[in-house]
């Protein structure tokens, strides 16, 4: 198996043990000794963060972190090929000496992760007033319950302690998240995505309404990004068998977003 670099070595290798239910960690990586300066990796490997052993001190009844190490072997080698300028696997080890369960690997903070959609509902619900567990009951009823979640409920409670804070004084960026959360409680065929910076501040937004969906269905073999007036607000337009152009969907920028989108 070989990679184009050993990032996505690591992805691949992250995303199996996601799917698999533990957790990975770079165990080693050796470097380039005749280049030292330039710290070019040459291999690397990747355990899963349950190898080796100790011993702890703490009863196992009062210890926060009940999950100890457990002499697993599971574990992916990866080397820097020379010649094919790639990184292949030179060795793996795919058993595990503890129970896996992709189930549970929620549980696990590395893989907690709030969805956009979450956030734009936590933040309505805060300004209504309605409590997080109410939240939290509220997105876990709309999956069929919390274990299809990707996050727990001390997400939510950490997401409104904390970054949720950094916009409450971007009035425009609120009032837009609820617009989206109602059209998309009154139409789920109704898509949006917000980016937002590591500060939490609003960077871009795309919105597609149900029935510019169903347009891209039909005219999708010419699409543009439309960015002709240089303005924060840009579109992706397609054109119908009559040559007429059809708008298909809004995109909100900020000002240091719409350079790069030229």
């Amino acid at each position: 198996m070989n990679f184009d670099s050993l990032h996505l070595a690591q992805d691949f290798y992250a995303n199996y043990a996601k799917k698999v239910g533990f957790v990975t960690k770079v165990r080693n990586t050796n470097f380039d000794m005749m280049r030292k300066e330039a710290k070019i990796p040459v291999n690397q490997s990747l355990h899963c963060t349950r190898e080796g052993y100790r011993e702890s001190r703490v009863k196992v009844a009062t210890r926060a972190n009940r999950i100890i190490a457990t002499r697993c072997r599971a574990r992916m080698y990866v080397m820097l090929d020379r010649e094919k300028e790639c990184w292949v696997v030179s060795r793996l080890e795919l058993r595990h000496f503890h129970p896996c369960s992709a189930k549970k690997a929620v549980h696990y903070h590395e893989y907690r992760e709030l969805t956009m959609h979450a956030k734009c509902v936590i933040t309505d619900n805060d300004e209504a007033g309605i409590r997080p567990n109410k939240t939290y009951l509220a997105l876990a009823n709309d999956v069929d319950g919390s274990s299809n979640l990707s996050f727990l409920e001390k997400d939510v409670r950490n997401y409104i302690t904390s970054n949720l804070r950094y916009s409450d004084d971007n009035e425009d960026f609120q009032g837009m998240m609820t617009y989206f959360v109602r059209i998309k409680e009154i139409n789920p065929n109704f898509f949006y995505a917000i980016d937002v910076d590591d500060a939490n501040k609003f960077r871009s937004a795309l919105w597609v309404y149900a029935r510019c969906r169903a347009l891209y269905e039909y005219y999708r073999d010419v699409v543009s990004f439309d960015t002709t007036h240089g303005l924060s607000f840009a579109s992706f337009v397609g054109v119908n068998h009559h040559g007429i152009t059809l708008f298909i969907t809004p995109v909100q920028l900020t000002s240091k977003c719409t350079g790069s989108s030229k």
